[in-house]
């Protein structure tokens, strides 16, 4: 007997190998899609704040019960590219003690911070510190890059620049040099430079206390990513 049915046309067969592309990535999309469970979550975070309780005492720490939180996050995929620059990540509970920070804040790290600009803008930095001491008096140090590049070129300095501040800025014009400026004690500790536009003179009291108010990331060659 004849076969009636009508042959497949290469239009069709398209037509079903698209289809088929369509429901592979549609099921893999569905694989990517990891939540958090809140009450889950919750569960975990109370029982991490009763053990600190239980643990801690204000006799244990000069800065009282207040103790940061590393969160680690473990990715599906290997990021396609590494990148030592910090990205923001905002927090509704700084890590610093700011300026308009409650009283009952105070327990928390004063910031010393490190500002690391070129050598014609410290000049008027430090005219800016002077004129706002509220937003800019945590800034400590005006140090230029060709004052790091002589003063601090040797592995001792740069440990001993590392270990003298607990912040580090940086015009974001020069965050590429700093590489090799730093070596390689900086990126170790996870005390690289935060990026500060000092395009406008005028918004970097603002720039320095909103820095203050966030932690910070980075992505590096492995699946995890640890933040403070």
């Amino acid at each position: 007997a004849a076969d009636l049915k009508s042959p497949k046309t290469p239009k069709a067969d398209k037509v079903a190998v698209k289809a088929k592309k369509i429901e592979a990535q549609a099921q893999k999309e569905d694989r990517l899609k990891v939540g958090l469970d809140p009450v889950l979550v919750q569960k975990a975070t109370e029982a991490l704040i009763k053990y600190h309780e239980k643990t801690s005492s204000d006799s244990k720490s000069l800065l009282g019960n207040d103790q940061p939180i590393h969160v680690q996050f473990t990715l599906l995929r290997t990021p396609e590219k590494s990148s030592p620059k910090p990205i923001r990540v905002m927090i509704p509970h700084p890590l610093f003690h700011l300026n308009q920070s409650k009283d009952d804040d105070k327990i928390l790290e004063e910031p010393e911070v490190c500002l690391i600009v070129k050598e014609e803008s410290k000049p008027w930095c430090q005219e800016m510190i002077e004129r706002f001491p509220e937003q800019m008096g945590c800034i400590k140090k005006v140090l230029g890059l060709q004052s790091l590049r002589t003063k601090h070129a040797r592995y001792e300095q740069q440990r001993a620049l590392l270990h003298k501040y607990n912040f580090f800025m940086a015009d974001d014009r020069i965050l590429p040099m700093l590489t090799k400026a730093l070596g390689k004690h900086f990126y170790n500790a996870k005390k690289l430079p935060i990026p500060i536009s000092l395009s406008r003179k005028e918004a970097l009291p603002f720039a320095i206390q909103n820095a203050l108010s966030a932690t910070y990331m980075s992505l590096s060659k492995g699946t995890c990513i640890m933040i403070r």
